[in-house]
């Protein structure tokens, strides 16, 4: 199944439902100096034969890698044994090293990482009437646009000198004002249907004052905002404007996850709604206590943790999955356990660089729902 069938979310949780699987991502791109991709690729297809991967499987990996465009960026693709057809995931703009391996959990961190790098976002170019809106669901989706124009078409205040001047210019600020009004009922919309905390935007900037002006409180204590170059019309400021919303999605991420690990600090403790630490995250995984799992994630990372086919049956100890009736009782990596479960379960999971400032104990913690 292609990605675009089904959310990121749903994807992601139906490679966490069965296993074995194939998971691999692919440098398109490869450094000076390095093997061209098909020797690259050759290395990586009989290691995975020797991990018994299927061969169907990896013969739809070669085609895949084959017809697949040089470029800036990574492929990821995972498959499942005896499914010809891989779940495929472009990356662009990724710096990930080749990696092909065949367990019973995915690796998912990589495309984590990257997916979180890019949330959703609206942008909006504004002039006096209306709006041109961009929207973009994050990851991997493809952004849309749409046209909102405004009800009042008085936009031009310049008019003969006299006493009907004033007037004139009057009504042409509130065609300004009714026209920004629906593009900020608009706009709040958007930010609801896309889950969108980064609000940026663009254009005329009496326009933008009446829009911000108008967005919903709610809206505007929720959303970060930012500006951008250019407008409406074209004015040669697209490549700087798409750099611009670059630098300040990724902004945002970098925030949140700063946020993030401010409340694990101020949720430790006995009475908090923190915990830290391979063990007590999880036994917070298999009491389905996790609202978001904080995770390193470090290449050189061999801890093993054990799991059961139910989404809470996850331990450190297979001793405790077997007394508890688990069947089969299967281990892998302990950060993929951890994932599987925060996903199955309906945690979201924030992927942390090792040398993070203030890293969880053990490169592993977890803010949880309640105590």
């Amino acid at each position: 199944m292609k990605p675009d069938e089904m959310t990121a979310t749903e994807t992601l949780r139906r490679l966490c439902s069965e296993g074995p699987v194939t998971s691999v991502y692919f440098n398109l791109t490869a450094p000076p100096g390095e093997e061209d991709a098909a020797l690259r690729w050759e290395r990586l297809g009989r290691r995975l034969r020797s991990q018994g991967t299927d061969g169907a499987v990896v013969d739809a990996l070669d085609r895949l890698v084959a017809r697949a465009e040089p470029g800036s960026g990574a492929l990821a693709a995972f498959a499942f044994d005896g499914d010809p057809v891989p779940t495929v995931v472009e990356m662009p703009d990724a710096r990930q090293p080749d990696l092909a391996v065949r367990g019973p959990v995915p690796r998912l961190l990589p495309l984590l990482a990257w997916l979180q790098e890019r949330p959703p976002y609206v942008l909006t170019l504004v002039d006096r009437k209306g709006a041109d809106i961009e929207m973009c669901r994050g990851g991997t989706g493809a952004a849309t646009t749409r046209t909102i124009d405004g009800p009042d078409d008085e936009i031009v205040r310049n008019a003969p000198g006299g006493w009907s001047q004033s007037r004139h210019q009057h009504r042409a600020e509130d065609s300004w004002e009714h026209n920004a009004t629906r593009v900020a009922h608009a706009l709040a919309d958007d930010l609801a249907a896309t889950g969108a905390h980064v609000l940026l935007l663009g254009g005329d900037v009496r326009a933008m004052q009446y829009l911000t002006k108008h967005l919903p409180e709610g809206v505007r204590h929720e959303v970060t905002l930012g500006h951008v170059s250019g407008g409406r019309n074209r004015d040669g400021a697209r490549q700087r404007r798409q750099k611009q919303v670059r630098e300040q999605v990724s902004r945002r991420a970098d925030e949140e996850t700063r946020g993030l690990l401010e409340r694990l600090d101020e949720g430790r403790g006995p009475s908090g709604l923190a915990v830290e630490g391979a063990a007590a995250t999880l036994r917070a995984l298999a009491r389905g206590r996790v609202h978001t799992l904080l995770v390193a994630d470090d290449s050189a990372d061999r801890r093993t943790a054990w799991f059961g086919p139910a989404p809470t049956q996850v331990s450190d100890r297979r001793t405790s999955l077997a007394e508890s009736g688990a069947d089969p009782v299967e281990h892998g990596r302990l950060v993929d356990v951890a994932v599987r479960a925060a996903l199955l379960t309906g945690a979201q999971v924030r992927v942390l660089e090792p040398g993070t400032p203030d890293l969880p104990a053990q490169g592993i913690g977890a803010l949880c729902r309640y105590a």
